[in-house]
């Protein structure tokens, strides 16, 4: 069966066809090389941008954790302290003996809260439950028998989480700007053993504002980091307002068995929070209220530097993708030169050219070795001039007789690469 044989002449196609990776080499070239860079670029980003995020988040999640731990032991160490200062008070003479004056007793409540003005309050109650001696005499000879402090402390040491005292802080002359205060109440014991009264004291809240901007400052705030502690009624007794906020959201929900840690908590409100947390555990004799102290950041911005180092690797591997790309259309263009020379030479031999000489190899790569051989297999294969037909059955013993009867090199229409 005869096979009609395929022009290879030159070919009509559009101008983009060389943009074209079915029909250009060079296209198909720099999609390969450019095209792999980039699928390697983004895959570099990706496992990069993951193993420095998991390392940021597992360091920067310490470092809350740390810094929640810092501000609830200072919170409980501070407590504590006024707990002990209430102690000593309570074993004084002038409070345990029953036939104390007054004026003795008032003046050594007054030393106390002299010595710690962040005692708002400090006031001694007797076995009926009556105020018997105050500081500045505020609330003396008023019952309290049905107040809280004076019934838990009867046999034992008592506080209570945050409350405001509405009469107690209309009462001092001096204003906080927190107005909530602290309860501490003491059991006290008389000189003959038996129960003498409750010592109970109204403590200041406005001193852990101080605390915690000692461990976490207000230079924070710029970062969005925050400082919550919440009470254990999940009530907010402090709240830095830093983490970029209104109103602070609801505490985390911790793991079982869970008092310290860090953790990506997803708020109510939808947004995501790296968060260090841990629970009060007391200081000492006081083993506090299972209070939840949590330091916050923003995940967006607390993991920002990972994003910066993706798009940093990004940016060079596609800038080097495009640069490997232009290499690889440029070389690809050279060998598609050379092959084009090689498919011109051979078009005008097909069509009878006999004078059209075929591309020398200039190199000795693998495109110049096989077009040598295609050069060498044309001119054995060429069509010989009759003028030369003697010199072409010329015995084969004279060699030079055959190389005179090939065309010169130096023709015009010799194709060149």
């Amino acid at each position: 069966m005869h096979m009609p044989a395929q022009s290879s002449g030159p070919v009509s196609r559009d101008w983009w066809w060389i943009f074209d990776p079915r029909e250009s080499l060079r296209a198909r070239a720099a999609l390969v090389c450019g095209g792999g860079a980039v699928l390697f670029t983004l895959l570099i980003a990706w496992i990069g941008s993951s193993i420095f995020r998991h390392h940021l988040q597992s360091q920067l999640g310490s470092t809350f954790e740390t810094l929640a731990v810092q501000v609830s032991n200072s919170i409980d160490r501070r407590l504590y302290e006024r707990y002990r200062e209430l102690q000593f008070i309570a074993n004084l003479t002038p409070l345990r003996d029953r036939q104390a004056d007054v004026a003795e007793r008032r003046r050594a409540l007054d030393s106390l809260r002299t010595a710690v003005p962040e005692f708002a309050w400090i006031g001694f109650a007797d076995r009926s439950g009556q105020i018997v001696a105050a500081t500045r005499g505020l609330f003396e000879r008023e019952s309290v028998r049905e107040h809280p402090w004076f019934v838990g402390a009867q046999e034992r040491p008592y506080a209570a989480t945050l409350h405001e005292l509405r009469a107690l802080t209309d009462a001092l002359p001096e204003r906080d700007t927190d107005a909530r205060v602290f309860d501490f109440a003491i059991p006290v014991t008389g000189v003959d053993g038996e129960f003498a009264g409750v010592l109970g004291a109204h403590l200041r809240w406005g001193w852990s504002r101080d605390i915690q901007l000692a461990i976490v400052p207000e230079s924070s705030a710029r970062e969005l980091i925050g400082v919550t502690v919440y009470g254990g009624q999940k009530e907010v007794l402090l709240d830095s307002g830093a983490s970029g906020w209104t109103e602070p959201p609801d505490p985390p929900v911790l793991p079982p068995r869970h008092f310290r840690g860090f953790m990506l908590e997803k708020t109510t409100e939808g947004s995501v929070y790296l968060t260090g947390y841990v629970r009060s555990r007391g200081q000492g004799e006081y083993r506090g209220l299972g209070w939840l102290t949590t330091v916050r950041q923003p995940v967006a911005r607390a993991l920002a530097p990972a994003r910066e180092l993706q798009l940093t690797i990004a940016r060079w591997g596609f800038g080097f993708s495009a640069l490997l790309g232009t290499i690889s259309w440029v070389f690809a263009g050279r060998m598609a030169r050379r092959l084009e020379a090689v498919r011109i030479a051979a078009g005008r031999i097909r069509k009878g050219d006999i004078l059209t000489i075929m591309p020398q190899p200039r190199g000795t790569a693998e495109v110049d070795y096989m077009c040598g051989a295609v050069s060498e297999l044309v001119e054995e294969l060429r069509p010989r001039d009759p003028k030369d037909s003697n010199a072409a059955q010329s015995p084969p013993g004279n060699p030079a007789a055959a190389d005179r009867a090939r065309p010169d090199s130096s023709d015009p229409r010799r194709v060149v690469w």
